[in-house]
Formats: C-alpha cells, sequence, structure tokens
C-alpha cells in the first residue's frame, strides 16, 4: 500500500506552541525530500493513485504522495520550492472559508495560530501542477456534527473552492482525521472521488491511511515510513486479529488496574 504522507506546517515552531509535533523545519523537510529523491523513490499524485486503485492495477514499487493538511502559507514560501527542486508533487487541502486569514480552530488559535494561503497563492500554485482539496469550510469535528451541518462544511467548501479557484476539487481530508461511515457517505455524497483520513480504521477510497510526518522522526524513522513499514503495522493493527488482540490487552489492563490500583499509571499508557 502506497504511503500517503501527512504534513501540516513547514516551519521552526517553538514546542511549546507545537504540542504535538506537526510543525516539521525546513532544513528537516528538505532532508527528508533529499532521501527520496537519493533512494530513487518515484512521487504519484493523488490523482494518479486514484486512477490506479479504479483500475485495480498494481502501483509502482518505492512510490509515495504528499499532502498538508490546513493550507499553510509556509506550504507555498517553504515547502513547494523544495518539491518543486526534486521533481515532486502534492496535495495541498485547504481549509475554505479561512482562506487569506490565521487559522482560528481548536489546537491553532490565538498564539499558536499561524498565516493560511491566499486565494492568490493557492491559484498559482495550482497553475504550476500542485494539487488543491477541501479541508471543510472550519476546520470541524465531522463525526460530531449532525448530518445537515456536516455536509454544509463538505459540500460548501467544495462549491468556494472550486468557484474562487475555477478548477474542479475531488479530494476531501478530514480536520483532525476524524471521521466515521456516516461522514465519508456524506463526502461521497457531495461529490468528491476519494478524501484521506489518518492511520487507523478501515482503508477506503474515502478513508485513505496517511503516514503522520512530525517534529520528532528521525532519518531512520522516515526512512521507514517511505519504505511502507507504517502502513503494514496499520495494516496489522486494523486488521481482525489486531482488534481482537487490542480488545485483550485493554480487557488484561483493567483487570490489573482493579486488583492492584498502583499499577494503573504504567498499563495506562496507550499501546495501541
Amino acid at each position: 500500500m502506497i504511503p500517503i504522507f501527512m504534513y501540516h506546517e513547514i516551519a521552526d515552531v517553538p514546542r511549546n506552541l507545537d504540542p504535538l509535533g506537526l510543525a516539521i523545519p525546513l532544513t528537516q523537510f528538505e532532508q527528508q525530500m533529499s532521501y527520496l529523491s537519493r533512494n530513487a523513490y518515484h512521487c504519484l499524485s493523488l490523482p494518479e493513485v486514484l486512477r490506479y486503485l479504479q483500475k485495480g492495477d498494481r502501483l509502482p514499487a518505492r512510490s509515495f504522495v504528499i499532502t498538508f493538511d490546513d493550507g499553510y502559507q509556509d506550504v507555498y514560501t517553504q515547502a513547494c520550492p523544495i518539491l518543486e527542486k526534486y521533481g515532486f508533487t502534492a496535495t495541498i487541502f485547504l481549509v475554505a472559508g479561512g482562506m487569506g486569514t490565521s487559522s482560528n480552530w481548536w489546537g491553532k488559535a490565538g498564539e499558536r495560530s499561524a498565516l493560511l494561503l491566499t486565494w492568490t497563492e493557492a491559484r498559482d500554485l495550482a497553475k504550476r501542477g500542485f494539487i488543491l482539496g477541501s479541508h471543510t469550510l472550519n476546520h470541524p469535528r465531522l463525526s460530531t456534527q449532525d448530518d445537515q451541518s456536516a455536509f454544509e462544511e463538505i459540500r460548501n467548501s467544495k462549491i468556494l473552492l472550486q468557484d474562487r479557484l475555477e478548477m474542479q476539487v475531488d479530494f476531501l481530508s478530514y480536520p483532525y482525521s476524524d471521521t466515521d461511515n456516516r461522514v465519508e457517505r456524506l463526502v461521497e455524497s457531495a461529490g468528491y472521488l476519494a478524501a484521506c483520513a489518518g492511520n487507523s480504521g478501515p482503508w477506503s477510497i474515502f478513508h485513505l491511511w496517511r503516514v503522520p510526518c512530525l517534529r520528532g522522526d528521525t532519518t531512520q524513522s522516515f526512512a521507514l515510513k517511505a519504505s511502507g513499514w507504517y502502513n503494514k503495522r496499520t495494516a496489522l493493527r486494523e486488521s481482525t486479529l489486531g482488534l481482537f488482540l487490542r480488545q485483550n490487552v485493554r480487557a488484561f489492563r483493567r483487570r490489573v488496574i482493579n486488583r492492584h490500583p498502583r499499577h494503573s499509571i504504567v498499563l495506562n499508557h496507550d499501546l495501541d
């Protein structure tokens, strides 16, 4: 299964403003792209991958996809010149209602906010061959919304992006990687061709697994992610056997904690 890398900001953000490590310094990002290029990895676009999947064809060996969530301005100023340097492309998922402003959603508001792409910058990226997709209208947790509210976030972002960018928008990425079967049906009914999620849940065209790229990645861990190891781990974890094992581990933890409360700190660590 092809690694679909999930990036966010390409910026040197202090750790206290980025506790999840989603922002990657420019030097680290270039090292990762250089590694892929030196080791003869082949960058595919999301539309290319979708065509392979729809035909049932085998994807090329040592291939990968790059995606960016949120549509930060540093993707335009920092990441895309490096991608073009190495002949790579990417899909950038835009928060349609926030274009040209700063992020204002949970975890990225106030002192943690960052500038988002303007419409002019987004149109320029499209002209340069980058794929633009939707990250909804306002970046909500879709699974917590009722059908009408979720559908409006999904559909209206597509309509707005297509109108302002004068191009077709076929792909969506779920904010916070938060989705469920109901949300995925809404995405399909809104006319999208595919959607990107996180690294959990059942894989499908509307729940494409992605590999998170984080500040804490080392050269070795990134190499493992590029090799496909991360997707194999995800597939095992989400398999029937993996789910069975997780359920039994959780049950074992609960039994031990109930009998020996002093061990709760150790056993409560999430090993999933």
